[in-house]
């Protein structure tokens, strides 16, 4: 049923990006508001049960959080419609590739810094559109059991426009939840598929204000995730 729903959001995926032909920010607005009803169709047949505290992130926002599961993505579009931050190898997946790009994902070549300048170029465009942007900036799926060194170049978007950054914290009751291998994306998914639940919780802190510089401000967004981290952990 997955892979159904999977297929069926293709052609929706391509009527935003035929709808947005020449305008990226559209697409981001757009793309956004199908990506949040496709991800609650997704966390329903995934049996994903979502424990929230705290307040969302408004429109026009800039947030982080931890990664662990590729749910992630989905569980963070489901909450509230969002543009996401992904490494560029994902664009070259099939169907899911093409689908993130419709619906204006943003890919990051965290091996090419030459690059960076250009992509902080374009989330400071979504963002001044009222786009909201979602980072995870460990760059990496961990093991679910703590936080990874954030990077810290894109965090010059909100530093630059003057904008707070909202923290997010992620976490799954069962380890195997986690993607911190090399398995392969769809079998670890057919994995998850196997499981009849997955509880998580997810907790929104309050913005750090705007007037940090960029390398203050990603060493005070990950403190701030690790705080909610560890509130959100399982007794």
């Amino acid at each position: 049923m997955a892979v159904v729903v999977l297929l069926l959001g293709f052609p929706f995926a391509l009527l935003v990006l035929l709808f947005t032909i020449g305008n990226v920010y559209r697409r981001a607005r757009v793309g956004a508001i199908f990506s949040h009803i496709w991800a609650t169709t997704y966390c329903f047949l995934f049996g994903l049960r979502i424990e929230s505290e705290g307040t969302p992130p408004p429109r026009g926002s800039f947030a982080v959080c931890n990664h662990i599961s590729h749910f992630d993505v989905l569980i963070i579009a489901r909450m509230f419609p969002t543009s996401l931050v992904s490494k560029k190898e994902i664009r070259k997946w099939p169907v899911i590739g093409f689908m993130a790009a419709a619906v204006g994902t943003v890919f990051v070549d965290r091996g090419d810094r030459d690059k960076t300048a250009g992509t902080v170029a374009q989330l400071s465009g979504y963002l001044r559109e009222g786009a909201t942007i979602s980072l995870f900036p460990e760059g990496q799926t961990g093991e679910g059991d703590r936080v990874l060194p954030f990077k810290r170049s894109l965090f010059a978007v909100p530093a630059d426009l003057g904008l707070p950054t909202h923290p997010m914290a992620l976490v799954y009751k069962y380890p195997a939840t986690a993607w911190a291998d090399d398995t392969p994306f769809v079998v670890h998914m057919f994995r998850q598929l196997g499981r009849p639940t997955h509880r998580l919780k997810i907790i929104f802190g309050e913005p750090i204000p705007a007037g940090m510089e960029r390398k203050p401000l990603a060493f005070e967004a990950q403190a701030r995730v690790e705080q909610l981290f560890e509130r959100a952990h399982w007794d």
